[in-house]
């Protein structure tokens, strides 16, 4: 991964969980992971949302994720947040804790 889209995907984080849990610095692989499966999570709660990853064809390598997420990262901090409400917090919610112990590496 590389630091633009660690850049995107802490703003990923800070979206769904507030800003400042996550500085470029501190996503890492693990918490890649974990965004990556709570905005799955956001796309069956929502299915007209345009914001989350195209489904992958099989297990998502780590490249792919970090791709999606930066993609995602991007819309965000354009302006681009076209998630539902309710979808956001329900997988804030249920994502928080696995988030925060990814970031610190746990």
């Amino acid at each position: 991964m590389n630091s633009e889209e660690r850049e995107y995907i802490a703003v990923v984080i800070n979206y769904f969980w507030g800003d400042g849990l996550a500085a470029s610095h501190s996503v890492n692989d693990e918490a890649a992971k974990v965004v990556y499966f709570a905005l799955q999570e956001a796309q069956s709660c929502s299915a007209s949302m345009d914001m989350v990853p195209s489904p992958a064809t099989g297990k998502p390598g780590l490249k792919y994720i970090a791709k999606q997420l930066a993609k995602i990262g991007k819309n965000i901090a354009v302006g681009d947040t076209s998630v539902y409400e309710s979808c956001r917090a329900r997988v804030a919610s249920l994502y928080k804790s696995k988030v925060k112990l990814a970031l610190i590496g746990i």
